[in-house]
């Protein structure tokens, strides 16, 4: 713009933009939203719009009453949006409109409906790094939860992936001088996809933080918090709390309560175990389907959703916090008739959390008063029934002078607010007729204006003589009198001519201005007056923030209660006995995912014992497919269900209370940070063998497989032994068989079985003791298609080089493939009977007696074929 005269708006708009670097600039004008120069040409590509120009300046639009639509795409595409409205129109001393940006949205402060998933947490985070020391601040805006955590400043910043892991935030602040001295640091930051800024030092002093929070909550120091001035965590949460204050630009009363966590109460995850255990999203396509989530969730609510995600997330690990959930689930178990009701009342309820927190940042609409109306209604329609039971989910929450309260403010909204207003705010159309005598009053006289109006224009056509004259309005010239040309010689001299068409003139008359005033009048003052009303219910519902706060927090955790008893008696899951020690016991464990994607009764169970004392390794052997890695996960994810207070997959469980759960399984690669499989698995195991305890459970599947067999062989062995030597439970799966011919002393040796008859083989994925004879590598591959030309040269290949192969099993591979090999089925044709046999089988229906008899009959069959 340099050499070129601006118009006054132009300036202003460069005053702002200049102030909001970094952000694109959303400029009302009347009933759009202009972009201008940079934020012009970036935001029409990303939105499809068309770029156009005023004298040379580049600009783009978009209509103000769609801009949520565009906004979200921004947001999606990594953008900030800064709004300026108009604040003032233009007066005596001032030739344009008065602007200032009201609010900037980012991905993390963001509290509407349409920029949020209902189901899904959308925290912001802030990481402050000290000498010793990681001081985080999370922020769950859209529902008022503020935490703050402290973790170990660590090489490879693991605790930190983890908290990443555990929360998924949608935007992360960061110190610029840490980020920019420590570059593993900013490596870990910068591997997040998602929007990241750097705060500049000043936002992350302890003294203003300290400062900034107690001026927020009203008091001289925050010890209610468990917070002192000198508190590592004020750097990270006087920063975050700055930047929200500074981007939403509107009340945050709503944040009542910084919560400080104690990483010791919580069943540590790392963010590779969280991954490959599938707990909320899978890896295949990155959604929640196939999921333990999925898997779990029979919430009735989108509060109870997310609050199912964060106990699946950061599971418990105090026995007493743990027995209090289990306790409620076996209630909702016994009380089935109870629990259904509940069912049914908690899908009749809103998102009271992201209601209340709308209505605290005057962000509400007249539909969402009528949402936490009607939720209010369901609280106590809900606790008529065992309220003092419900009521110790609430705890110190809600006092009675609080319920008393609620009813008022739910009476109160029943009657002023109309239960079928819709969107956003529109006149005539949210306060109820017969809630204030004064609305009624003007309503009435604008709509006896009208009729009015109706009676006037009936007596001219009369008095005239001209039965066609219209009466009509517009914006621009207010109503009037359309009269055809054709009777343009029987118009009155009282007439005054307001606008010529082609076929007809408009006109007006001393008695029409006066009746169109005392509409518009009146008109008016309704609008104003209900304006106001509707102010003043928004002003008595935020006062209530906090007891609302409470009941979002109550419905969200009673759904998440009875969900967990709702999977427990659909899926029969039996009730974990939780111990203060570290045993493991395990009787017909299920795999929660995969059994609820396959047919009824069609899951292989299989149970797992590790004491208290020796053996609580377990080397497990056995064919590719046959079941190894499901049985591994099952039992992790059993363990993990106990400790979010749920039953579990099973028969029967005894678990002791874990400390951390680690999962080192799969292969995969991350060219982009330069990591191949082999580093990626190694790390893994480091972390493991570097942070687990006795009271840890670590799976660990194929370690050393991305290597050579020497050195993978080597490094398998060296872990092996470690995990004995430091007590952690374990279960290692290997296809190293010869693993088992070394030193196995403290290790339980368990396999899965195989039956093999002549030419066939059939994984019965049954876990019994022992060592498997082979891992059937070549049967695999051919189930998985390979040519069996193919297969015949590599069954020939390791019969040649690998004779002294002396396992049994080996040999009975091999002369599966270098015989005559036929490509039929892999079933001999001959037992096709006993197949239809066992389809036919009804065996849900049967004795074990008489499914014991039908085996005996099967045993007795097959041996007359073979």
């Amino acid at each position: 713009m340099e050499g070129k005269t601006t118009t006054p708006m132009m300036e202003q708009y460069l005053e702002l933009k200049q102030a909001h670097q970094g952000e694109v600039l959303f400029f009302r004008l009347g009933d759009f939203y202009e972009m201008f120069m940079d934020d012009a040409k970036e935001v029409s590509r990303l939105l499809n719009l068309t770029l156009t120009a005023r004298n040379g300046v580049p600009m783009c639009g978009i209509p103000y009453h769609a801009s949520k639509n565009y906004i979200k795409r921004l947001l999606d595409a990594g953008k900030k949006i800064a709004v300026c409205e108009q604040v003032e129109m233009p007066g005596a001393n001032r030739t344009i409109a008065r602007r200032e940006v009201v609010q900037t949205i980012t991905p993390g402060t963001v509290i509407e409906d349409e920029f949020l998933d209902a189901a899904t947490n959308n925290y912001i985070l802030t990481v402050f790094l000290t000498k010793e020391e990681i001081a985080c601040a999370y922020c769950e805006l859209s529902s008022g939860v503020f935490s703050m955590v402290l973790l170990p400043l660590e090489d490879r910043f693991d605790s930190l992936r983890a908290l990443f892991g555990e929360l998924s935030p949608r935007e992360i602040l960061v110190h610029e001088e840490d980020y920019f001295s420590n570059q593993q640091y900013a490596q870990v930051i910068d591997q997040q996809e998602v929007m990241k800024t750097r705060l500049p030092s000043w936002y992350f002093a302890k003294s203003q933080g300290f400062s900034l929070l107690t001026e927020h909550v009203g008091t001289v120091g925050l010890k209610q918090f468990g917070l002192s001035p000198d508190d590592t965590e004020l750097h990270a949460c006087g920063a975050l709390f700055r930047y929200i204050l500074e981007t939403s630009k509107a009340s945050l009363s709503h944040i009542d309560t910084f919560h400080k966590v104690d990483r010791k109460k919580t069943l540590l995850i790392d963010e590779s175990t969280r991954r490959n255990l599938e707990l909320l999203t899978n890896l295949q396509e990155g959604s929640s389907a196939r999921t333990l989530f999925s898997s779990m969730d029979k919430t009735c609510t989108t509060g109870g959703a997310r609050l199912l995600k964060s106990w699946i997330a950061s599971p418990l690990a105090t026995r007493e916090d743990i027995m209090r959930r289990q306790e409620w689930v076996t209630w909702f178990i016994a009380e089935s008739a109870e629990h259904q009701r509940i069912r049914t009342l908690l899908g009749g309820t809103r998102d009271l959390s992201r209601l209340a927190t709308r209505v605290a940042m005057h962000r509400a609409n007249p539909q969402d008063l009528v949402a936490i109306q009607q939720s209010i209604a369901t609280f106590f329609e809900l606790t008529e029934r065992n309220s003092d039971y419900y009521r110790t989910l609430l705890g110190d929450h809600l006092r009675d002078s609080a319920m008393s309260e609620l009813v008022s403010l739910m009476e109160t909204l029943l009657a002023a607010i109309r239960e079928d207003c819709q969107g956003p705010y529109n006149p005539g159309r949210v306060v109820r007729q017969g809630y204030n005598i004064e609305l009624d009053r003007l309503r009435g006289l604008t709509n006896h204006g009208a009729r009015n109006l109706e009676i006037y224009v009936n007596r001219i056509k009369e008095e005239t003589s001209i039965p066609t004259i219209k009466l009509s309005q517009n914006r621009i010239i207010g109503h009037y009198l359309e009269v055809p040309k054709t009777h343009g010689n029987k118009i009155p001299t009282w007439f005054y001519r307001k606008q010529t068409l082609v076929n007809a003139e408009r006109y007006t008359t001393d008695e029409l201005i006066e009746l169109e005033q005392e509409i518009l009048a009146s008109g008016e003052k309704a609008e104003t007056l209900e304006r106001e009303l509707f102010e003043q219910l928004l002003s008595r519902t935020a006062e209530l923030t906090a007891s609302l706060l409470s009941l979002g927090q109550f419905f969200s955790t009673l759904d998440c209660l009875q969900s967990l008893a709702q999977v427990a008696r659909i899926h029969q899951y039996c009730k974990p006995e939780i111990l203060d020690d570290t045993q493991l016991v395990i009787e017909n464990g299920r795999h929660p995912v995969v059994e609820q994607n396959m047919g009824k009764g069609q899951f292989v169970a299989n149970g797992l014992s590790m004491g208290a004392g020796d053996e609580r390794f377990c080397l497990i052997t056995g064919p590719n497919m046959a079941g190894k890695s499901t049985y591994l996960r099952q039992n992790a994810l059993i363990v993990l269900l106990a400790h979010i207070g749920s039953y579990v997959p099973a028969t029967m469980a005894r678990i002791g209370l874990a400390d951390k759960l680690f999962c080192r399984v799969g292969a995969s690669d991350n060219l982009a940070r330069g990591e191949s499989t082999f580093l990626i698995e190694m790390q893994e195991a480091a972390f493991i063998l570097r942070t687990a305890t006795p009271r840890s459970l670590a799976i660990m599947d194929e370690i050393g497989r991305g290597t050579s067999t020497q050195d993978g062989m080597s490094i398998a062995y060296a872990v092996m032994r470690s995990m004995v030597a430091m007590g952690v439970k374990t279960l290692f799966a290997t296809h190293y068989h010869e693993l088992t011919m070394l030193d196995t002393s403290g290790m339980q040796l368990l396999t899965l079985a195989v039956a093999e008859s002549k030419r066939n083989i059939i994984f019965l994925r049954k876990i019994q003791s022992g060592v498997a004879d082979s891992s059937y590598g070549l049967h695999v591959a051919k189930m998985a298609g390979i040519p069996m030309e193919v297969i015949r040269s590599a069954a020939q290949f390791q019969k040649q080089h690998f004779a002294d192969y002396s396992l049994a099993g080996n040999a009975m591979q091999l002369d599966l493939f270098t015989g005559s090999v036929s490509e039929g089925p892999l079933i001999d044709s001959r037992h096709d009977g006993l197949l239809e046999q066992i389809r036919q089988y009804p065996l849900e229906a049967s004795t074990p007696l008489e499914a014991m008899q039908f085996l005996a009959q099967l045993q007795e069959e097959l041996s007359q074929t073979d």
